[in-house]
C-alpha cells in the first residue's frame, strides 16, 4: 500500500507501516492541498424526519453530579479532539469577504470543508484496513509491568480511535456536518452522534459563526438540509443524505437555546464550559485500565486551545511528549480536521491534567508563534481586535473557527 506522507519540506512516497503512516509529521511541516473546481449552493429545503433525534444518551448538558457516581469515576480517560472542516465563514475570511462573513449565522462547510471532512474519513478507512493486516503488538495493554500506565504509542492511538465508547460534537452546523461527514464509519445504533451545548465555539461580539440557528431536533433537520446543499450536483447526494438519516443524533443538551448572546461569552463562563466538558468526558466508562474509555470530541479551534492552555500549559508532563507538541497545541490552532489524541488524569482531588498528548493521521501542526503571545491569561488572544476583520486573532491571516 502506497501512502504520502510529509517529513520535512518536500514530501516522500513509498511503502510504509501502519506505525510510519500513524505517526504525524514534526510540527512546523506542511501538507499540500487541492481546491475542488465544483461550487455549493446555499440555502435548501427542510427535510422532515431526516434523522432520529434521541432523547438521552448517557450524561449530557446540566446532569447533576450523584455522590455516589463520583467516589467511583476513572482517573485516567482518552480523548481524541478533531477541530472541524473549513466552513463557509473560514472561506469568507480567506476572501475578505464581508457578505459572506455576515450574511448568514452558524455558517455550514464550505466546498473545500467537504473534500477536507470527506479526506478524514478516507484516512480513518486506510488506517482500518492497515491494522487490520498488522501483526504486531501495538494492540496491547498501555499498562507497564508495575501496573502504571505508559505512553501511548500511535498505533495504539489509532486503534482507539477506531473504537471509541462515545463521540461528541459543537452543536454548530460546520461540526455536526464534520463529525457525519469524517466519521461516518464510526457512528452507529449503539454509538450516536451526542451534541454537547458547552463544546460551542468561544464568541465574540456579534459573532455570526457563533450564532445558532435551530435548536432541539431542528438541528439534524437543519444538518441534512445542508448535506442536501452540500452535495448538489454530485453522486453521491443520495448516499450522504440517506446515511445521515439512518444515524441517531443526541440532542438533549440543545432543547432550548444554546448559543452565547450576543455581547459575546465572557472569560468566566468559558471557563465554566471547559470544566464542564472535561467532566462530562470523565465519565466515558469503557474497557481502558481503571475503567475509562475513549471519547471523540469534534469541535472548534479557540474552544480546543483553550482546553489545551487549562491542563496542558503547566508543562509538567511535556519532556514524555514529542517536541514541539504542546506548545503548538497551547498557542496555535489546530488545522481544519486536525486530529489530537491526549490522555487526561484526575488527581485525588479530581485536578485534571493532559498526561499524553499526540497527533494522528497526518495531522500537522502549526509552530507556536510566541512572540505574538501577549498574556492576559486564557482569554489574552481574544482581547486584541487589530489586524483581524473578524476581530479574532492579532494577525493577517486570521484562520480560527
Amino acid at each position: 500500500l502506497k501512502l504520502a506522507t510529509w517529513c520535512g519540506p518536500s514530501a516522500r512516497v513509498g511503502a510504509m507501516s501502519p506505525s510510519e503512516f500513524l505517526s504525524s509529521p514534526p510540527v512546523g511541516t506542511q501538507i499540500q492541498q487541492g481546491k475542488s473546481s465544483s461550487s455549493t449552493s446555499g440555502g435548501g429545503e427542510t427535510l422532515s424526519g431526516a434523522v432520529r433525534a434521541t432523547a438521552s444518551y448517557g450524561a449530557t448538558s446540566g446532569v447533576a453530579k450523584h455522590e455516589d457516581e463520583e467516589a467511583d469515576l476513572p482517573h485516567s480517560q482518552w480523548v481524541i479532539f478533531i477541530r472541524h472542516a473549513e466552513s463557509r465563514w473560514n472561506r469568507a475570511q480567506a476572501d475578505y469577504s464581508i457578505v459572506g462573513l455576515l450574511s448568514e449565522n452558524d455558517h455550514g462547510l464550505s466546498e473545500d470543508g467537504r473534500l477536507q471532512a470527506e479526506e478524514l474519513r478516507r484516512r480513518v478507512r486506510v488506517v482500518d484496513k492497515l491494522l487490520a493486516v498488522d501483526e504486531g503488538d501495538d494492540d496491547e495493554d498501555v499498562r507497564k509491568d508495575d501496573g502504571s500506565l505508559g505512553s501511548t504509542t500511535p498505533v495504539q492511538w489509532t486503534r482507539l480511535l477506531l473504537k471509541p465508547d462515545r463521540i461528541y460534537s459543537s452543536p454548530f452546523t460546520r461540526a455536526v456536518c464534520t463529525a457525519c461527514i469524517g466519521l461516518g464509519d464510526l457512528l452507529s445504533d449503539e454509538r450516536p452522534l451526542v451534541l454537547l451545548r458547552e463544546a460551542r465555539e468561544q464568541k465574540n461580539i456579534g459573532g455570526a459563526d457563533s450564532t445558532g440557528v435551530a435548536v432541539g431536533e431542528e438541528i439534524p433537520v437543519r444538518v441534512a438540509s445542508e448535506l442536501k446543499d452540500l452535495y448538489e450536483g454530485l453522486s453521491e447526494q443520495e448516499v450522504v443524505v440517506e446515511e445521515f438519516r439512518g444515524l441517531q443524533v443526541d440532542v438533549s443538551s440543545c432543547r432550548e437555546e444554546w448559543w452565547g448572546a450576543m455581547t459575546g461569552d465572557e472569560e468566566d463562563l468559558i471557563r465554566a464550559r471547559v470544566a464542564a466538558v472535561v467532566d462530562q468526558l470523565r465519565r466515558t466508562r469503557g474497557s481502558q485500565p481503571g475503567g475509562g474509555g475513549v471519547a471523540i470530541l469534534v469541535g472548534h479551534s479557540l474552544f480546543l486551545r483553550t482546553i489545551f492552555q487549562s491542563f496542558l500549559i503547566s508543562g509538567e508532563h511535556r519532556d514524555s511528549m514529542p517536541v514541539g507538541v504542546a506548545d503548538a497545541l497551547c498557542y496555535s490552532l489546530l488545522p481544519f480536521c486536525g486530529v489530537v489524541a491526549t490522555r487526561f488524569e484526575w488527581d485525588e482531588a479530581g485536578t485534571p491534567k493532559i498526561r499524553e498528548a499526540l497527533p494522528l493521521l497526518g495531522t500537522q501542526l502549526r509552530p507556536p508563534d510566541l512572540s505574538s503571545s501577549r498574556g492576559g491569561g486564557v482569554m489574552g488572544s481574544l482581547s486584541q481586535l487589530t489586524g483581524c476583520a473578524c476581530s479574532r486573532k492579532t494577525t493577517g491571516s486570521c484562520n480560527t473557527m
